[in-house]
């Protein structure tokens, strides 16, 4: 019976719970968003157990009572664990919460995005955990208990190489505006992961799917990467070394800020644009598509971080 609980809460903060799981020694016990396939699939192969929590918050901020009292509920049933690994978001909360209250030693990460500012339910969760994970030097001033372990990534599956497409990944919920600003581009040869936009972008060179749990075959033979101020642009540069373009979505309103986000893609070496909304031209991307430069070389930090966790006394 595992003696650590990982909440992978969803899109990028699965990505971190899978990451963890491939560097402990042994299986571990996770929490995930209740009906969530996608972080089913994800973490199933490293899960011994898994539980499921409503999440009572999207990223775009649309709360729900029924799923806040739902997911207090859920969480509260979850037998005590020794070490409990949180990776951030709402949905985090009430799990690692209840945790606390049954006396285990609780740790956070802190998204990789967020670099003045803190991410609310990270500050919250920083109250009573013993350890704030993270990536780079520039967040430490933001928590007193914080450690750098360096960017938290998996291990990379493939060889990076180059096959002369763009890949185009915005996350679990897609990014419908930069879609259709690429798709109506004179741009060919693009691998399009949508998410859950649920919108058509027929067009000849483009291959299009909804979701695939190994998006990281397409980043490592990719030429550039295109995505939004989440945990894909750090995998690409740090995994892969891809030239890499992040892209603002303001409707993420419980993420990042555009400060935040800017300074995120200087760590990394990545170009950064604006929400397309606010792009004077939609062509306004094109010189940074054909113009890639090389990201900044990094070595992953997720090794230290279980390190510490299965040391921590």
């Amino acid at each position: 019976m595992s003696d650590i609980l990982i909440i992978a809460s969803g899109g990028g903060h699965t990505g971190f719970a899978r990451a963890i799981a491939e560097y402990l020694p042994y299986k571990a016990d996770f929490v995930i968003p209740k009906g969530d396939e996608m972080s089913k699939k994800m973490i199933s192969q490293f899960a011994d157990k898994i539980y499921e929590v409503e999440k009572f918050r999207s990223p775009s901020g649309n709360l729900s009572l029924s799923s806040f009292l739902l997911s207090m509920i859920h969480s509260m049933k979850i037998r005590k664990y020794k070490k409990v690994i949180a990776t951030g978001s709402n949905h985090s909360i009430f799990p690692s919460f209840f945790q606390f209250i049954k006396s285990s030693e609780i740790y956070v990460i802190e998204s990789q995005d967020r670099i003045v500012t803190r991410g609310k339910a990270v500050s919250i969760i920083s109250k009573y955990s013993k350890h704030v994970f993270l990536h780079w030097k520039e967040q430490e001033k933001l928590y007193k208990n914080g450690i750098v372990v360096g960017p938290i990534v998996e291990k990379p599956k493939y060889s990076s190489s180059d096959e002369g497409y763009i890949l185009v990944t915005t996350g679990s919920e897609g990014f419908e505006r930069l879609f259709d600003i690429l798709y109506s581009l004179n741009i060919d040869n693009v691998v399009l992961q949508t998410g859950k936009v649920n919108k058509k972008y027929n067009k000849k060179g483009w291959k299009v799917f909804s979701f695939d749990p190994d998006i990281e075959k397409y980043i490592a033979k990719a030429k550039l990467v295109i995505t939004h101020q989440g945990k894909t642009a750090m995998e690409a540069v740090v995994m892969y070394k891809k030239p890499t373009i992040i892209v603002y979505n303001k409707d993420w309103k419980y993420a990042a800020t555009f400060e935040d986000s800017k300074l995120y893609a200087e760590i990394l070496g990545a170009m950064f644009l604006d929400d397309p909304s606010n792009w004077s031209t939609k062509d306004e991307i094109l010189k940074y598509i054909e113009n890639p430069k090389p990201p900044k070389v990094y070595s992953p930090g997720t090794e230290r971080l279980v390190s510490v966790v299965l040391n921590d006394t």
